[in-house]
């Protein structure tokens, strides 16, 4: 074989998702692996060189690798062939509920145009007819739904296409077809009952049941009407089920048409007023799926009493449902629903911040006690912190500060908006912006130069570092507040001169000394330098043989005084 029929190719790449590129050719291996090992040094993320053998019979070259460094390409993941053409492949499947939430995603403009339900749309053949007759709003759906397929399986797209249209071609038929032969009967509430028993051994009571609901709902367009027809065939079957638990099937088909209604946003609103907001809808939500829970908690607490009040009408009917045990599917996907909400940038009340950190403060308290294992726990507490990033926004604390008046009020919301937080990082952000108040000369000056006596101030610089430690911040942010709270606190005693009053003051010295106790606790000041000051003359009176034996002598005032002498690191 002669020289010029072999030569060294060199290729690299320069990351590992790069397609190879061709660098350099020579017939010199010695020179092409130098420069590969320099590429690779320089920041190529892979070197490769081959031998390049010209075979005389074929006129083809031979290529043998001879140098392969660096990182590995990511290896592709390979494209599965599906266990079946498509997930739906008859018209009953799509009644399941995973093919209903999807066509409720696909046809979500549709429906509502036509005032109806998916629900509604699968089991009324005029609406069959109506929703065949669309033409392109069919075609968007195939489209939608092809699409996706083709890609995820590698399937034609054309045959998908082909595949879903005859699909929707055969239920659109099916439905019409059993409309005209009139397999749907005429249901009214005195029937009802009599009519669930007679299809109970059919195979497809579920569907004919279905269709004869839908009829009922026909022509009705508002939500809360709708609700009110399905609560009353709702109870007409709960009543009926506690002498024949084995037609349940009838109240799980009335149950799917009332939970996509409760699932439609406009529903709520058009049921509690345009006034109402993402707030109001979210608690009675909460006290729809969670009405056991709501009503012990509201016994103890005011605030979930107040903002989530019993329940009438056709939401309290609702409401007794799924506390008496039914309609679990309902309460499934009203508490999705809630953690949905929650992550979502909807603010709960957009006119009124603080009530928003009530209302987010209250369902936090029932939603958590409603969950029903630990997973669902976990959800809700991540659907939390997700609502607790927005709270601690410019945007929100900008509104939460707007009516403020005093700075004294600003750095009151703020240790609200910190006790109300979820999430290590949330609570940091909110106690830096709390830390911006408080440092502020402006805090200072107001605490230092207001009409109130300095012994309300103190006491008020104390609760506030009570609140900072309740809230449980991150221990140095939550410290950065409370040695400014302390440290204000000592120059309002400094410019009174509070602890020269008191040792010098006409009372007498057990009352000198239970006012130095209170200080040194953190109860009528914060703590700091001042309470450090007034706990080393605390100490020195101890000393007094005449304190000492007046505690002795008198064990109410010492048990009395004992907890804040043990605040105060004056008593085990």
């Amino acid at each position: 074989m002669s020289h010029h029929q072999v030569h060294y190719e060199l290729f690299t790449r320069r990351t590992p998702q790069a397609s190879w590129v061709l660098e350099m050719a020579g017939e010199s291996r010695e020179s092409v692996t130098l420069t590969a090992e320099e590429l690779l040094k320089s920041g190529r993320s892979a070197v490769r060189v081959t031998k390049e053998t010209l075979d005389p019979e074929t006129g083809e070259y031979r290529s043998l690798t001879l140098l392969d460094k660096g990182v590995s390409a990511p290896q592709k993941k390979v494209k599965l062939p599906p266990a079946t053409d498509t997930v739906c492949i008859s018209p009953q499947d799509l009644y399941s509920v995973h093919s209903r939430e999807k066509i409720s995603r696909l046809l979500e403009d549709w429906l509502k145009l036509q005032g109806v339900t998916t629900f509604e749309l699968l089991h009324r053949p005029d609406l069959a007819e109506r929703l065949e007759a669309s033409g392109s709003e069919l075609l968007h759906v195939v489209q939608k739904l092809s699409v996706p397929e083709s890609h995820e399986t590698g399937q034609d797209l054309h045959e998908l296409m082909r595949r879903w249209t005859g699909l929707i071609d055969r239920a659109c038929t099916r439905l019409i077809q059993d409309g005209r032969k009139a397999l749907f009967p005429v249901m009214t509430p005195e029937n009802c009952l009599s009519l669930i028993d007679r299809l109970h051994e059919h195979p497809e009571r579920a569907y004919i049941f279905g269709g004869a609901l839908a009829a009922v709902l026909k022509g009705q367009r508002r939500s809360s009407t709708k609700l009110e027809i399905l609560l009353s065939y709702a109870k007409l079957i709960t009543a009926y089920l506690e002498a024949h638990a084995d037609h349940e099937w009838a109240l799980q088909v009335v149950e799917i048409p009332v939970t996509e209604i409760f699932g439609l946003r406009a529903s709520l609103n058009e049921i509690l007023g345009q006034n109402a907001d993402l707030g109001d809808a979210m608690t009675v939500m909460t006290r729809m799926a969670a009405g056991r829970e709501v009503a012990v908690i509201a016994r103890s607490d005011a605030r979930v009493a107040r903002l989530m009040p019993p329940l009438a009408g056709v939401l309290g009917g609702y409401h007794d449902l799924i506390r008496d045990g039914h309609l679990s599917q309902l309460s499934f996907h009203i508490s999705k629903r809630l953690v949905e909400e929650l992550k979502s940038p909807r603010r709960l009340k957009p006119s009124d911040p603080e009530a928003e950190i009530e209302t987010l403060r209250v369902l936090a308290l029932c939603m958590t006690a409603a969950g029903r294992d630990e997973a669902q726990r976990d959800d809700i507490k991540d659907a939390f912190v997700e609502r607790s990033k927005r709270l601690v926004s410019a945007e929100f604390v900008t509104s939460l500060l707007e009516t403020a008046e005093t700075p004294v009020e600003e750095a009151d919301r703020l240790i609200w908006l910190c006790e109300n937080m979820v999430g290590a990082a949330n609570k940091r952000q909110a106690a830096r912006w709390l830390s911006q108040i408080v440092g502020t000369a402006k805090f200072e000056r107001h605490m230092r130069e207001n009409s109130q006596s300095a012994a309300q101030r103190l006491l008020a610089l104390a609760q506030m570092q009570g609140r900072v430690a309740a809230a449980a911040l991150v221990d140095q942010d939550g410290r950065e507040v409370s040695q400014k709270l302390g440290e204000i606190g000592n120059l309002i005693a400094t410019d009174v001169k509070l602890l020269a009053h008191i040792l010098r003051g006409g009372a007498s010295a057990m009352q000198k000394f239970s006012m130095l106790l209170s200080f040194a606790a953190g109860q009528s000041a914060p703590f700091g330098p001042l309470s450090d000051q007034a706990r080393a003359e605390a100490m020195k009176m101890l000393r007094d043989p005449d304190i000492r034996s007046g505690l002795s002598s008198q064990p109410q005032v010492l048990a009395t005084l004992k907890p804040m002498m043990q605040a105060a690191g004056l008593a085990a």
